[in-house]
């Protein structure tokens, strides 16, 4: 079974676009150094959250150029973060897979929106996809997805080894209710990321790669304080590296994919569970 070096990316997210591209760069070249097969943004990392009328149809055309420009360069495979785009009419929270030449794989749209932002006017999907590659192969799900086990679960009866979220998950926002602002978290960092990601590479016997953004963020829809927490688990050990912190950093691993092949013998999850997914 081969081995794949993953670098998952935990980087601020600024105003500006051209600068949020021209660091995506910068930990590209990082990553390259650091004999990566793949690299792994946050969701909406180029532009931070949008609302309908702050849409740029120039954006995703323009960050899927560069990102083919990036992975053909460094020779390295990349999950684009997210970008909202506007596909046949509809706007979708959509992250793109790239190959080390530079060809776009396919795409993942987000399943489960923000009910009190993005959801206003974008619209949800249904589908997964798991992408057979050299390096593994590769699912993609997107913040909010990650309380929905059944995305993780679909992916693994698809063959995923490897799933990559990322994200744009708040210890503060300002669209999140008063509820869990106020009454649950105003004096603790939320717990959903840290409990969830070891949760979801064991119970669907895949590794699991959380990218998520830093730092303070704002937008047209108020103040964002990111939690970060970007980690990397795996069936058996759950969780094994942290940024435990919402600072910009990434992190690297190199994952032996025949611990996914034990954790099918052991768990045997992937058998039991074709009697409840289809």
């Amino acid at each position: 079974m081969p081995k794949t070096k993953v670098c998952a990316v935990q980087s601020l997210v600024h105003p500006s676009f051209e600068r949020n591209l021209a660091k995506a760069e910068q930990f590209f070249r990082k990553a390259s150094r650091l004999n990566c097969n793949i690299i792994c943004f946050p969701e909406i990392f180029l532009t931070g959250p949008l609302n309908k009328q702050e849409y740029n149809p120039k954006i995703p055309i323009l960050s899927k150029k560069i990102f083919s420009k990036l992975t053909k360069n460094y020779g390295m495979f990349a999950v684009m973060g997210s970008i909202k785009e506007k596909i046949n009419g509809n706007f979708y929270n959509v992250s793109y897979l790239f190959d080390d030449k530079g060809k776009i794989l396919g795409n993942y749209k987000k399943n489960h929106l923000q009910s009190n932002s993005e959801a206003l006017y974008v619209k949800a999907d249904t589908k997964v996809s798991v992408f057979k590659t050299k390096i593994g192969n590769i699912g993609i799900e997107i913040c909010k997805d990650l309380l929905f086990p059944e995305v993780t679960r679909r992916l693994l009866l698809k063959g995923a080894e490897i799933v990559f979220c990322p994200s744009f998950w708040c210890s503060y926002s300002e669209v999140y209710s008063p509820i869990y602002n106020k009454k649950y978290f105003k004096n603790k960092k939320p717990v959903e990321v840290v409990t969830f990601v070891p949760a979801r590479a064991i119970e669907s016997e895949v590794f699991f790669v959380y990218a998520n953004a830093a730092g303070t963020s704002k937008s047209s829809h108020g103040k964002d304080v990111l939690l970060g927490k970007t980690q990397i688990a795996m069936p058996f050990y759950g969780t094994t590296d942290i940024l435990d912190h919402n600072k910009e950093g990434m992190l690297v691993k190199e994952l032996d994919l025949s611990i996914i092949r034990d954790a099918k013998k052991v768990y045997k999850v992937e058998q039991d569970a074709k009697r409840y997914y289809k």
